[in-house]
């Protein structure tokens, strides 16, 4: 933090946000105005950097309100478009819309609106990234709407195990009460899950737009470092297997590899890898995942700072390179996708490639939000998950925020930061409520885009500008989208695990801020039960997975079973023979249980004697399969009971965050020594400066 960064005035804040920021656009129509080669050193930017020639000098700092050349503007939003356009894609419908795709819990409408939600995540986040660089001050009330910063807007990662778990079970709980089709397609029931998420998200929303108006005082006590980071944390955290998880071939195939041998016998295949079907963890995927991580590397030691900002965005590019270019060869025993969708065996010899190209041929040139539409309803079981997930996404934006002031040399602490919080605040809750509006989940500012500021000493708010820009284009093109719906999941794990781990680190940077004993408790109860569940998610959910035979032991056991919300159990038939079949032929009687035992006597010329049966129905309270026909009917309100308490359990940001925030506020504070004791030198020069121990509420 720069100490020198003095506290603002009410006038000098006004000042600042005269015109709401629209003045870092006005660039003149002249060589200077469009290129700047005389104002800025595009060669910093685009030479590579060598790592035995030790650190290269920094270009100029350009301050959030500095009117940079429209190239260097475009050259600066590209940076942060690209930095953020994989994360958006596969948090807004990449992933929730491929969970509709699988033949065991199909629902061909949302599996079809992939392409259209990955492209209508990017189209809100640069419509919303404009609201949130903008900042107006509302009226003469003295509250602000946006940062005024480069805080970019994306789909949050908070939400999307709630929206996965939405879609996935609407499409079960209608296989197992026989609504889907006979060949197994349970059309728009996906559809209707992401609209309930939509729905219940929308009136979320307004949860964070509260937030944003307590007061400073009551926001700094509910949002201290060690609360935010752990949220941060544990979001990272709780993805990061996931991330691990689609490496290996998919998420689908590693948590329900063993759950469908139960079932029938075989491991789950993953099938999300254009036409080369293998069993998790093949090397074939593990590979493909690891070249984007290779390369991502790569960059971090020889490219130059527009490529090490953006080195994500390379790293999917060479990944999809790689797999473009390779195939694999089936053996015995292989299997592939068929022309209608399905798993069937492969052609010993044949050569099967990794894409498919079929989406982007039949994807529209242009695309536009509601060009696909979802039914928006309220589920109240999944109300309060998502409540706590907005507490958790304004904890992370009250941390972004903060890092954004550092980054773009602005006081870190006082009356300006807290406005932007506020603002930021304000504007995150509203954002997300259109959002929803525009068929998005709820969006947040990115907190990697800090990254990019810093590396590029670039924090004027033409390049946030310029980002909403290019993330409309991008969304616009329709190709685009349907491009990055086809790449092989293993190439998309190996860019996803980067993002998800980059969250956590970011996490543990908020959480240590102001690491003393207390924190120190708070932090490791909260990160045992957050990554506990995280490690360990059969813990509050019998069986852990959601399909095949993992839904018997959910139903069965665990903490709390799904049995116990049952209304209605199946039924089940049983036949019992009270004496078998039998022919007499010349005083010789033999039974038997064959089905031409009748025939068989007759043409012996024998004397048939049927078998005698009873059949009996009776309802049974375990299952009557080994792939969830357990229940046909439930109690509406004790499922929905049991769905929020499971939901707010077993996801580790939830939970932990539960966790932090209690803790943080019934644990008495310690004594001003055990800081002294503890950091020494900080005490003295803070004390020497007449500063307050930052993030210590009692002398903030």
């Amino acid at each position: 933090m720069d100490d020198s960064r003095t506290e603002l005035t009410e006038e000098e804040l006004a000042a600042q946000e005269k015109g709401s920021g629209c003045g870092v656009c006005m660039i003149t129509p002249d060589a200077d105005g469009i290129i700047g080669l005389n104002r800025y050193d595009y060669s910093y930017l685009c030479l590579p950097t060598m790592p035995w020639k030790g650190k290269a000098e920094p270009p100029m700092f350009l301050s959030k309100d500095e009117v940079l050349p429209l190239m260097l503007a475009m050259i600066m939003g590209l940076q942060h478009a690209l930095a953020m356009v994989a994360g958006i894609a596969t948090s807004g419908g990449l992933l929730i819309a491929g969970d509709a795709c699988f033949a065991w819990q199909l629902d061909s409408e949302m599996c079809d609106a992939k392409e259209y939600l990955v492209s209508a995540a990017w189209i809100t986040s640069g419509i919303l990234t404009c609201v949130q660089v903008f900042r107006a001050k509302l009226g003469g009330t003295g509250y602000y709407l946006g940062t005024g910063l480069v805080s970019v807007m994306g789909t949050s990662f908070t939400f999307l195990p709630i929206a996965r778990d939405m879609v996935i079970s609407e499409i079960r709980d209608a296989k197992a009460q026989g609504k889907c089709k006979d060949n197994g397609d349970c059309v728009g029931f996906g559809r209707e899950g992401y609209g309930k998420f939509l729905g219940t998200a929308m009136v979320a929303a307004w949860i964070e737009v509260i937030i944003s108006f307590l007061p400073v005082k009551v926001r700094q006590k509910i949002f201290p470092s060690v609360v935010t980071g752990t949220a941060v944390l544990l979001i990272g955290g709780s993805l990061i297997s996931s991330g691990i998880k689609y490496v290996g071939g998919g998420v689908f195939c590693a948590e329900n590899d063993l759950s469908r041998s139960a079932s029938f016998g075989s491991p789950q295949f993953c099938n999300e890898n254009g036409n080369v079907v293998l069993p998790f963890g093949s090397p074939e995927y593990v590979g493909l995942g690891f070249s984007v991580i290779a390369m991502s590397t790569f960059l971090q030691y020889f490219g130059s700072p527009f490529l090490k900002s953006t080195f994500l965005f390379w790293g999917l590019i060479f990944g999809c390179f790689v797999s473009g270019i390779t195939s694999y060869e089936a053996k015995e025993g292989d299997f592939t996708i068929g022309d209608d969708g399905n798993i069937e065996p492969a052609q010993v010899g044949r050569q099967y490639n990794y894409w498919n190209d079929n989406r982007i041929k039949d994807a529209p040139k242009l695309i536009f939000l509601w060009d696909t539409t979802f039914p928006l309803k309220f589920a109240p079981e999944y109300f309060l998950p998502i409540v706590i997930g907005f507490f958790v996404s304004s904890a992370e934006t009250v941390g972004d925020i903060t890092m954004s002031c550092q980054a773009s040399r602005l006081p870190a602490q006082g009356r300006d930061l807290e406005a932007r919080i506020q603002g930021g605040l304000l504007a995150d809750g509203l954002n997300s409520f259109l959002a929803t509006l525009f068929t998005s989940p709820p969006n947040t500012t990115f907190s990697q885009n800090n990254g990019v500021i810093a590396l590029t000493q670039c924090a004027s708010r033409a390049a946030g500008f310029a980002c909403a820009f290019w993330l409309i284009l991008f969304g616009v093109v329709g190709k685009v989208g349907a491009a990055f719906s086809s790449i092989p999941i293993c190439v998309v794990g190996g860019l996803v695990l980067q993002c998800f781990a980059m969250v956590f680190v970011s996490g543990i940077a908020i959480a240590t801020k102001n690491y003393n004993r207390r924190n120190a408790f708070i932090l490791a109860l909260s990160l045992a039960l957050g990554l506990g569940v995280a490690m360990e998610p059969n813990l509050f959910e019998g069986g852990g997975g959601v399909s095949f035979f993992a839904q018997n032991l959910n139903h069965n056991f665990g903490f709390y079973p799904r049995h116990k919300t049952c209304k209605k159990f199946p039924r089940v038939t049983t036949t019992t023979i009270l004496s078998e079949a039998t022919c007499t032929v010349n005083d010789y009687t033999w039974s038997s249980d064959d089905t031409d035992f009748m025939d068989v006597c007759n043409s012996l010329g024998g004397t048939f004697t049927d078998a005698v049966t009873v059949t009996t129905e009776e309802r049974v309270k375990t299952c009557i399969n080994n792939n969830g026909a357990c229940c046909d009917k439930y109690y509406k309100k004790k499922k929905s009971n049991r769905t929020t308490i499971i939901l707010i359990l077993k996801t580790p940001y939830c939970i932990g965050f539960i966790t932090a925030l209690f803790l943080h506020l019934t644990l008495p504070d310690d004594e001003e020594e055990d800081h002294v004791h503890a950091h020494p030198a900080e005490y003295k020069e803070t004390v020497a400066a007449g500063k307050v121990i930052e993030d210590d509420p009692e002398t903030a």
